[in-house]
């Protein structure tokens, strides 16, 4: 039986089969596509306004218009105060989530989580090697193993 994928629009309630883990309906990203065509044309017939004019001026919710700042939708426009802050240090930033700085270290702790998990399979497999066993069994070995305690 097939398990049907189906969700409450998290803006007006109904049903909805999402595609690929949309959270609106179809009508309401419609609607919301219309709105963000509106606001980037008041950004136009307004150069060199401010995104809280903006958001008063163009009457679009500040969270969508946020969300058009962190996708970095009015870069070259004339927006200013278009920045907010690093979702890590607080720094104000103009796109994205972090600042260079922060997205460099998040990168690097990544790189040394991923070495890190190469070096612990690797000595996996060759302890697996010297007691003939596969990979698999000693990974199934060890999961058994943490389960049982």
């Amino acid at each position: 039986m097939t398990k049907l994928n189906i969700r409450n629009c998290s803006r007006c309630k109904r049903i909805f089969m999402p595609v690929s883990g949309e959270k609106i309906c179809p009508d309401c990203r419609a609607e919301e596509l219309k709105l963000e065509e509106h606001v980037k044309s008041y950004v136009r017939d307004h150069p060199g306004i401010t995104v809280n004019q903006l958001i008063e001026g163009s009457g679009a919710p500040g969270k969508l218009v946020w969300r058009m700042v962190m996708q970095g939708q009015f870069e070259n426009c004339g927006l200013r105060d278009a920045k907010y802050p690093c979702g890590n240090c607080g720094k104000l930033i103009e796109r994205g989530a972090y600042c260079d700085e922060c997205a460099a270290k998040l990168k690097q702790n990544a790189q040394k989580y991923a070495e890190a998990m190469n070096a612990k399979r690797r000595a996996a497999e060759k302890k697996s090697q010297s007691t003939g066993k596969t990979f698999s069994d000693s990974m199934y070995d060890a999961m058994s193993n943490s389960r049982s305690r």
